[in-house]
């Protein structure tokens, strides 16, 4: 699996990590612009976020990795990953996917230094 990189819905700016850590944030799986899966953590470059603070294991989507990917990359701007760092989340829940980030997710944190105590992963 290849490394996946977003830019915020709410601020624009790079959802940010190093493959060992990452910005805490949240994923919102989308399919016809209706959340079906959600995570909370902190990213893990590859379209998902670690379980827990050592950042060793990352969730896993429920649908298979293929499936997400058409999503990514489906025509719909209503079907794939959209992200919103955790410091600015406002409930405002996306019903279009992030851009991808041209810098690939590398360079200085976005996260404003927040930490996610207890992640989760959501199937709705």
């Amino acid at each position: 699996m290849g490394c996946f990189s977003f830019l915020c819905k709410e601020s624009g700016l790079p959802v940010a990590s190093s493959s060992y850590d990452g910005d805490a944030c949240r994923l919102f799986l989308l399919k016809d612009g209706k959340v079906i899966e959600e995570m909370k953590g902190h990213y893990d470059s590859y379209g998902r976020v670690f379980k827990d603070a050592k950042m060793e294991e990352p969730f896993e989507w429920s649908m298979e990795w293929g499936e997400v990917c058409d999503l990514m990359f489906d025509e719909d701007e209503r079907n794939g990953i959209a992200v919103v760092l955790e410091q600015y989340w406002e409930r405002k829940v996306p019903t279009t996917r992030s851009h991808g980030d041209p810098n690939q997710g590398w360079g200085r944190n976005n996260g404003g230094g927040v930490k996610i105590k207890e992640p989760y992963h959501k199937v709705y």
